[in-house]
């Protein structure tokens, strides 16, 4: 038996498509699609069927995603059991954040924390690629939400509140004729994610803005957040991510409001680990000394309201 089949089979199982499991295993789609004929003649069942739309699953293939699903738990009690007693100040800490927090945010403090501890090897994972905690296949995650798992253990690193911004230029023409405010007569940027917080934004558009022509859609808040920094359109955006850009201005006239708030969330069986230990105490001093300047001026009413 060769484990090695099985990851293939689980990401080929998770995204139904044999290029999407290849980004997610870091290897080229035609040894995933070899890979999987190999597995199919082993086992003598053909566990996935073509179609335009990519993969269907066979019911052989389900039965077999149950039974390596009821397996890697016990992998994952077993592994999550050890490397809770791992007190070793070296190693690797795989960490899930969103890739625009990432970017504005992370990165400019990393060298102090790789200065503290050089043994440790940070794994940097956006949280589009849709890993999994409670599986192992990451050791903290950072995510915005107001349902975190019951089964990770951690707490909320900041609120986040939710404004509209664009450039100065477009905020000036807007508030020219401050007496007839008319948001609709500039551009917005919508945001099409399904995340909880592109959902507060899609919300707060439809409050303030209902009649407007939205001049850019976009499903990734990265670009959501770009398209507002060149001035193609005004964009309800995360105050943690827009406050402190010099590029763009918040729009008085539009109170902001709470989306739900920056978690940070670990396995339990790795939350005495040093090293992830010294990890999540790093984040926590990062948005506690960064708490005025990521909710912004005037927003401390709001947090405590």
């Amino acid at each position: 038996m060769d484990w090695d089949d099985y990851k293939y089979f689980t990401a080929l199982s998770s995204t139904l498509s044999v290029r999407a499991a290849a980004d997610l295993l870091g290897v080229n789609a035609s040894t995933v699609s070899r890979r999987l004929d190999l597995f199919e003649r082993r086992l003598g069942v053909t566990l996935f069927t073509r179609s335009a739309r990519g993969l269907v699953i066979t019911p052989e293939g389900a039965e077999v995603v149950a039974r390596v699903a009821s397996v890697a738990k016990d992998l994952g009690d077993i592994e999550g059991h050890l490397i809770g007693r791992d007190k070793k100040l070296s190693g690797i800490v795989r960490v899930i954040i969103p890739e625009v927090l990432a970017l504005s945010l992370l990165i400019q403090e990393l060298p102090r924390f790789q200065k503290s501890y050089p043994d440790i090897e940070l794994h940097i994972l956006p949280s589009h690629q849709g890993l999994d905690v409670a599986r192992r296949e990451a050791d903290i995650t950072m995510q915005v939400t107001n349902n975190p798992a019951d089964s990770l253990v951690g707490r909320v690193l900041a609120p986040i509140a939710v404004a509209p911004y664009g450039t100065k230029a477009l905020v000036a023409r807007l508030e020219k004729n401050s007496s007839t405010l008319d948001y609709a007569k500039l551009p917005w940027v919508d945001w099409q994610g399904d995340s909880e917080i592109s959902q507060t934004c899609r919300d707060l558009l439809a409050t303030h803005v209902p009649n407007t022509p939205v001049s850019i859609s976009t499903h990734s808040l990265l670009l959501h957040l770009e398209t507002a920094r060149k001035g193609l359109g005004l964009a309800f955006l995360p105050c943690i991510l827009a406050e402190s850009d010099k590029t763009l201005q918040r729009i008085d006239s539009i109170d902001p409001v709470l989306g739900p708030p920056m978690w940070m969330l670990v396995h339990p069986d790795l939350r005495h680990t040093l090293r992830v230990t010294v990890f999540i105490e790093f984040v926590r001093d990062v948005f506690s000394r960064r708490s005025h300047e990521l909710i912004g001026s005037g927003m401390s009413k709001l947090v405590i309201d």
